[in-house]
């Protein structure tokens, strides 16, 4: 192996990592997630690398590839699985925060509907409260000054 091929090699291994690499809150629930990530994607990569190699070694009339070869149509396969699951990934994140989101515009809005409720309750039953000084209505104040 020569040495540019060690360094396509490197940058392949190097790329698959990134790939997997999934940040959290910490430096151990990082660690945990990628291993996690790279242990989800691992049977997939070798399964695919696997018929990927039976289908060379048919090509090739049974001889197999060298050593580095399977090694990076391996790393090539868990870079496309580790892209396509942070997709995935992502996507389930977005939906979680557009249905909390939602949620809460549920919430403020029965708040809002509530609001004059609760207000004109209140204010019937504490006769002392500062609004209930003035003898008419908001309404009648309204057409009062449009009168005159």
């Amino acid at each position: 192996m020569q040495t540019r091929e060690k360094f396509t090699l490197f940058l392949t291994a190097t790329a698959y990592l990134i790939f997997h690499l999934r940040l959290g809150p910490s430096v151990a629930s990082s660690i945990t997630g990628t291993v996690a990530q790279l242990l989800t994607t691992a049977p997939y990569c070798i399964g695919f690398t696997w018929i990927l190699v039976i289908l060379i070694r048919f090509l090739h009339a049974g001889k197999r590839p060298p050593w580095d070869r399977i090694v990076r149509i391996f790393f090539t396969i868990g870079i496309l699985f580790g892209f396509y699951f942070a997709l995935y990934e992502r996507n389930e994140r977005v939906l979680e925060q557009q249905e909390q989101q939602e949620q809460q515009e549920k919430q403020y809005i029965r708040l809002i509907i509530k609001r004059p409720r609760i207000l004109t309750d209140m204010l019937q039953s504490n006769p002392q409260h500062p609004a209930n000084r003035f003898s008419s209505t908001p309404e009648q104040l309204v057409s009062n000054t449009e009168g005159t």
